[in-house]
């Protein structure tokens, strides 16, 4: 039936009109491929509104209830989140937009926000964007998945900005002869379209195709400060060389796991004036286990203390390598006594003969080192015992951001994906640092500081937003933790 004149004026694409019972309704359509019919089917959807000659087109209120629902002018925003992310970011928001406009670091940063705190996929980040204040101070008002995909991948396009970013997260300290702390962790990747995941070794044993994902920690400033992203089946001692390239950063110490050991990585380190502490296997044939043979060793060793407890130490050299040993006493006497234990439970794997040889490297740690500045002992085991902070980083990434599984198909917009879980990752870690620092992590962990951020909104009252009411004790909380919501 052919629809009269007056009505067709209101035909709009992806909409059809109906007559129905004598009156004239407006739809949505939509249009989705059938492969059994071979051809396009067009699928009705919700009734937009009736079509009257008197009135014309007069909305459904259910759509206008609907519509309302998605509109921009929301009256009640979440302020807390964005508070605290954006303190505990402050210095390295002001350092991207010196290489990124201000639409994209905005964009970026609350997208890294909504990952922290929600482990959002980008198809619901629009929603809590829309209901954030930062959509009141940022330059977009409201956003679309398309918007963030967008950004994800200019950001993935753009690796030379990326790194002259993560080069300034080090400061000053890449000037010095500092310490940076090396390690990679896997991903598993589930995309059939990426070209980096592949099968390779990680602790798990498992066989699913991954991405490795290398990072530099700066033992000073206590944080990640760089990460790339590497096929799978690329081994640790290959992608550190390039890494260290990459980042141009020759003036620090590096620190690195006890599986990048190797004639070849020395030599290649050496070539490249890198200033580096590397940790050695027990095993390790070049390490010199003689001067704790002595009855008397400790009246030959110098020591310091760390956490309250002895750590002896002595240093020597092998060829052209230089090497320090130390000596764990409390570390030491516990091995010895788990190894006992486990030769009455095991003795087909632990025996006394064995026990006998393993007895002088019980307690011990070994670095071979590189070191041009003026260091000592003690500052290099401290620097060591950091490697814990590292596998915090990792413990956030894969179980706090629950990153550990990506879908991801676009290369770039997978590295865009990847430096806003790293952005995500900094606020999680300085805020485990400001709570380690103040001594609250054994009442708090920093997901409860943000759930409670959640719940501190920003209302608008006569034209006027004004913050939502805090509990005396959250207030003094979050100002112990520098984060003042007053203000």
């Amino acid at each position: 039936m052919a629809l009269p004149q007056w009505v067709q004026k209101f035909k709009e694409p992806r909409t059809e009109i109906k007559h129905i019972k004598g009156g004239y309704y407006k739809y949505k359509v939509s249009y989705k491929y059938n492969k059994e019919k071979g051809r396009t089917d067009k699928i009705t959807g919700i009734l937009l509104g009736k079509i009257t000659k008197e009135d014309g087109f007069v909305p459904s209120e259910k759509n206008k209830l609907r519509e309302g629902l998605n509109d921009s002018k929301i009256d009640i925003k979440n302020y807390g989140l964005y508070k605290l992310f954006f303190s505990l970011l402050d210095e390295e928001f002001s350092g991207l937009i010196e290489h990124f406009s201000m639409k994209t670091a905005e964009l970026l940063f609350s997208f890294a926000m909504y990952r922290w705190a929600y482990n959002t996929p980008i198809k619901r980040a629009p929603h809590y964007y829309n209901h954030d204040y930062c959509s009141q101070e940022f330059s977009k008002k409201k956003i679309t998945d398309k918007d963030i995909s967008g950004m994800l991948k200019l950001i993935g396009e753009n690796r030379d900005k990326v790194v002259k970013w993560m080069r300034s997260l080090l400061g000053e300290q890449s000037k010095k002869g500092n310490f940076v702390l090396m390690d990679s962790t896997h991903v598993s990747s589930k995309s059939e379209l990426l070209t980096v995941n592949a099968k390779g070794y990680n602790p798990n044993f498992d066989f699913d195709e991954q991405i490795r994902l290398m990072y530099l920690f700066s033992a000073e400033r206590q944080k990640p400060v760089y990460y790339r992203l590497i096929n799978g089946n690329i081994p640790d001692v290959t992608s550190m060389k390039l890494s260290i390239k990459e980042m141009e950063v020759n003036h620090v110490i590096y620190i690195a796991d006890k599986g990048f050991y190797s004639k070849g990585n020395i030599k290649e380190m050496k070539k490249a004036k890198l200033q580096y502490i590397i940790p050695l296997h027990r095993n390790n044939k070049i390490i010199d286990f003689s001067p704790l043979k002595k009855a008397d060793f400790k009246q030959h060793l110098s020591y310091f203390t760390y956490k309250k407890r002895i750590i002896w130490f002595y240093k020597y050299k092998k060829g052209r390598d230089c090497l320090i040993t130390f000596l764990d006493g409390a570390l030491r006497s516990k091995e010895e006594t788990d190894y006992v234990n486990r030769i009455d439970q095991f003795p087909e794997r632990y025996t006394p003969d064995k026990f006998e040889k393993k007895l002088t490297a019980f307690g011990t740690l070994t670095f071979v080192y590189n070191i041009k500045e003026a260091k000592s002992c003690e500052e290099i085991y401290q620097a060591y015992k950091q490697r814990n902070e590292v596998e915090i980083v990792f413990d956030a990434y894969k179980n706090f951001l629950q990153a550990d599984v990506m879908y991801m198909r676009d290369r770039y917009v997978t590295e865009g994906w990847l430096m806003a879980n790293f952005i995500a990752m900094l606020a999680y870690h300085k805020l485990f640092v400001r709570m380690r620092n103040k001594k609250k992590l054994k009442k708090y962990s920093p997901k409860d500081i943000i759930e409670m951020s959640k719940s501190i909104y920003k209302l608008k009252i006569k034209s006027r937003w004004r913050t939502s009411e805090v509990t005396k004790k959250t207030n003094t909380l979050f100002k112990l933790l520098e984060i003042d919501y007053l203000n």
